[in-house]
């Protein structure tokens, strides 16, 4: 499409701000744009996301809140803690939906015939801290049909922070910069994009834009005064030596003009007076008719003479007025001189109020650092009262590895000269591993001594009931006797006494097998260790390696 001669707006960007992840506005050919749709949509919440902040780069509350009159219009300008909308929730959001912490970007993008540029805010806000990192940047490229585009995110969506904002944007080169203060780019900004002197004009620019902005012009009831004022002040002043030399310009204009204007007049009375003279003569006025024309002649005379007289009074009066109007001047000038030195003296009072509170915050932390020094000197006394005490149990453990741990050792080598297994853990040469070891040697070796004794009961368990069973047998056998008497019970008895026989010894045998692998099951247990045959004919010996291990 063609280009205009002037800046206008392509395009709106977001970035993770307010409600929107990722938002790209087209803007029409003229750089217009329009947002249609019912109350409380956020029509004007997303135009604050770019004016007036953007303007001038300012962030301060009344950015994102119309002006509510135009009698207090100056005040108006001041954060207040009763607006709800600030920069922090034009960014986390508000409501359920509001984000603890996040990172954000505002931008857009203009573009002319003859250059490019995009302007925008970069912030990271966290719910309830002090620190607020905010970032401003400004890009420019006289190339309008160059790829002129930023990097604000990751592939992922997520916001660059101000470091990696800068690496990911670095290619651009000197068209590219970034500014820590509003202030800062403000500057900039009116100088390099709106072409103005300096910030104050832009801060003035953006101020008329929260004016005209505001509701109240369409409300019906609304004073208009303030409204022509802050109009005026938004423009650019005119500087006061020209004014002085143009009013001298129109002062001696005014006296040339005035001059001319009395030559007239004399011009005119002169030619009169001719005409008044050639109709005397014409017409033969008589001796009392000149009379009479010179009396009324004399009288005119007078009069013109008090009226030239009544001219000068006029013109000193017009003279006294114009050093009365340059007396009013200079008396307004030296008033807006000692207002300007009010402010000075205020913001010095202000100044000196925060000297004077950073002087008590100071003398607060020289307490608190006193106070941690005398912490730190007891601190130190409890230290070396601790090494004090360190030193006597070092001496103290020392004694005790002489006088007592020793010999225990040595009485426990002179077992272990006998026991294999106690002699593999006597290697160990850290007290704490031996004891460790030792501690697991006798644990173990008092579990074998029950499995050897729970298998020596199985034995002889097993034992007896084997005896038991051949025991049974032989009652077995008088019972059938008893009862199987007769010539005709021979066979059965014999058959009887085969099926007692066979099924005793059959059970007995079962049972003696058992015994048998429960004996291997012993022995395996006391080849797998050799201390537990040891220990087993020294009972009193296990009680003592454990004494020794306690």
């Amino acid at each position: 499409m063609p280009l205009n001669e002037q800046l206008v707006p392509i395009s709106f960007h977001l970035r993770n701000f307010n409600k929107y992840l990722k938002l790209d506005l087209t803007a029409s050919q003229r750089g217009n744009m329009t947002l249609i749709g019912e109350n409380a949509v956020g029509k004007t919440t997303l135009a604050n996301c770019f004016f007036p902040m953007l303007i001038d780069g300012s962030i301060a509350t009344p950015s994102f809140n119309a002006a509510k009159g135009t009698d207090r219009l100056d005040k108006a300008a001041r954060n207040s803690a009763q607006d709800a909308r600030n920069f922090d929730s034009m960014l986390l959001g508000w409501g359920p939906d509001a984000m603890k912490v996040r990172t954000g970007y505002s931008y857009i993008h203009l573009k002319s015939s003859r250059r490019q540029v995009i302007i925008g805010i970069g912030a990271t806000r966290t719910s309830g801290s002090p620190s607020k990192p905010t970032w401003w940047f400004l890009a420019v490229n006289h190339d309008p049909a160059a790829e002129l585009s930023l990097v604000t995110t990751d592939a992922d969506g997520k916001s660059l922070d101000k470091a990696a904002f800068k690496a990911a944007n670095a290619q651009l080169g000197d068209q590219f910069e970034v500014f820590d203060t509003a202030t800062a780019y403000r500057d900039q900004v009116a100088t390099t994009v709106y072409g103005f002197d300096g910030g104050q004009v832009l801060s003035k620019l953006a101020s008329a834009y929260r004016l005209l902005a505001s509701p109240i012009l369409t409300a019906g009831n609304a004073k208009f005064t303030p409204i022509i004022e802050a109009l005026k002040n938004a423009q650019e002043g005119i500087d006061p030596q020209t004014i002085s030399r143009i009013a001298d310009s129109q002062r001696e204009v005014n006296y040339t003009n005035g001059l001319l204007a009395r030559l007239a007049r004399v011009n005119k009375r002169l030619a009169k007076l001719k005409k008044d003279i050639f109709w005397g003569n014409l017409n033969y006025l008589d001796q009392l008719a000149l009379k009479g024309y010179s009396a009324t002649q004399q009288r005119l005379t007078t009069a013109e003479t008090k009226l030239d007289e009544a001219h000068r009074i006029i013109e000193d009066c017009e003279q006294q007025l114009v050093n009365v109007q340059r007396g009013l001047q200079d008396a307004l000038e030296n008033l807006n001189t000692l207002r300007e030195q009010q402010a000075v003296q205020k913001t010095i009072k202000a100044q000196r109020q925060q000297l004077q509170d950073m002087i008590a915050n100071l003398n607060q932390r020289l307490a608190t650092y006193q106070a941690q020094l005398q912490q730190i000197d007891e601190t130190r006394q409890r230290v070396k009262s601790y090494q004090q005490q360190i030193e006597q149990v070092d001496a103290q453990q020392a004694t005790l590895k002489t006088e007592t741990l020793s010999p225990l050792r040595a009485k426990l080598d002179q077992y272990s000269a006998n026991l294999s297994e106690l002699r593999e853990v006597m290697t160990a040469i850290d007290l704490d591993e031996l004891v460790s070891q030792l501690r697991h040697y006798v644990r173990q070796q008092k579990d074998y001594q029950k499995q050897y004794q729970g298998l020596v009961k199985q034995i002889e368990q097993g034992s007896q009931d084997v005896q038991i069973v051949t025991k049974m047998k032989g009652q077995m056998d008088q019972a059938i006797d008893q009862h199987a008497q007769g010539p005709l019970s021979g066979r059965l008895r014999d058959s009887l006494h085969q099926d007692n026989h066979q099924i005793h010894d059959d059970g007995a045998s079962e049972m003696d097998q058992r015994v048998k692998q429960i004996i291997a099951q012993r022995d395996q247990l006391v080849a797998a260790h050799p201390d537990l045959a040891a220990l087993l004919k020294t009972p009193d010996l296990l009680a003592e390696l454990t004494s020794l291990q306690r």
